[in-house]
Formats: C-alpha cells, sequence, structure tokens
C-alpha cells in the first residue's frame, strides 16, 4: 500500500524489474513481457527514468537496452524503498534465478500476482521441476526475513504438475485461471508444460 502511494502502477511495475537486477539490462518487449504492462507504457516510463537518471540506455544494433544506474545518487535508497514495497517479484526473481536449471517455471500466483497483496499478505509461489522443498526454503527463508514477508511454496515435477493439469485439479486450474508474476519461464513455457 505504500508503493500505491507513491508510484502509480506502471512505474511500480517497472522498478521493481529494474532496480532488483541492476546488472541485469532488459529491452522494451522483456519488460512488457515480464510486468504484464503494455509495450507503449513501458516505453513512456522508461524514458522519463532514463531522463531523470534512475534508469541508463544503450543502444546496440538499433535495438534499445535499459537497465538500473546504479551510479544515480538515489539509488541505495529507492533500491532499498522498492525492496521493502514493490518488490517481492524482483526480489523473488533474482533469488530463484539460480535454480533456472532445475526449474522449468516458475511463478508468484494469489493476492500478490493480483495486487490484492496487504503488508501481511503470504506470497504464493508455484515450482515446476526438480526442486526439493529443502532446496526451495534454502532460497526462500533468507529472502523471505529479508522482506518481511512469509512464502507459501508449491512445488511439483513436471510430470506430477501436467498430470494434475491434464486432469483438471481443482487447485492447478485455479492457478493456472488466476493472475501470474513469471520468475522463470514465461506463459509459453507454463503452456509447453501442460501440454
Amino acid at each position: 500500500m505504500v508503493a500505491e502511494a507513491l508510484w502509480p502502477a506502471v512505474r511500480r511495475r517497472v522498478l521493481g524489474l529494474l532496480l532488483l537486477a541492476p546488472e541485469k539490462e532488459w529491452h522494451l518487449r522483456e519488460i512488457a513481457r515480464q510486468t504484464g504492462l503494455s509495450p507503449s507504457a513501458v516505453q513512456r516510463e522508461v524514458l522519463s527514468l532514463v531522463e531523470v537518471g534512475i534508469l541508463e540506455r544503450r543502444v546496440e544494433s538499433r535495438r534499445a537496452y535499459y537497465h538500473a544506474n546504479a551510479r544515480c545518487p538515489i539509488f541505495p535508497d529507492l533500491h532499498a524503498i522498492i525492496l521493502k514495497t514493490v518488490a517481492p517479484g524482483g526480489a523473488l526473481r533474482a533469488a530463484v534465478a539460480p535454480l533456472a536449471d532445475r526449474v522449468r517455471v516458475a511463478f508468484v500466483y494469489g493476492s500478490y500476482a493480483s495486487g490484492r497483496e496487504t503488508a501481511d499478505s503470504d506470497i504464493d509461489l508455484l515450482l515446476v521441476g526438480t526442486l526439493s522443498a529443502r532446496e526451495a526454503a534454502a532460497v526462500l527463508g533468507p529472502l523471505g526475513r529479508s522482506l518481511g514477508r512469509e512464502f507459501n511454496p508449491a512445488i511439483y515435477p513436471p510430470a506430477e504438475f501436467r498430470k494434475k493439469a491434464r486432469a483438471g485439479h481443482h487447485f492447478i486450474t485455479e492457478v493456472l485461471k488466476g493472475p501470474k508474476v513469471f520468475l522463470i519461464g514465461d506463459e509459453d513455457a507454463l503452456a509447453g508444460l501442460v501440454g
């Protein structure tokens, strides 16, 4: 709720994505895909943030790439505010990135993904891959403590996830129908898992 008072939705999503991975560069379509925003809304926002020095722009082969400007004088403060208010999705994305070799799809669902979360909401997370609950806890535990949030992970091996999705399992069906914030993979990867 603090983030909503500080920034409009487009800015929150763009800052949440780019400021928590300052070493990564994104082109407009990637930002739009990851945030669920239209490319035109993303373009207006990133150009505004470049103009004030919060983001930097680099052009290569006629394609523009954007990344957080870690040298911006307010970057540390802005990063901390984003981490505490906006960015469970961004922080989660960075935290689960090292698991990408064992996780085919990971996304946040439920109240956080739909924008109805409160400060006390758990963050519901679905992971499909060859990952144990212990491995997930090793990643999510420290992050949860730093964010002051509880994570509620649901972990499925790919074959079990596919079987339950095809059988119309209530939980899986509801999660698939609802909004998602992808951390690893995207809608295409998820569709490929369901078959």
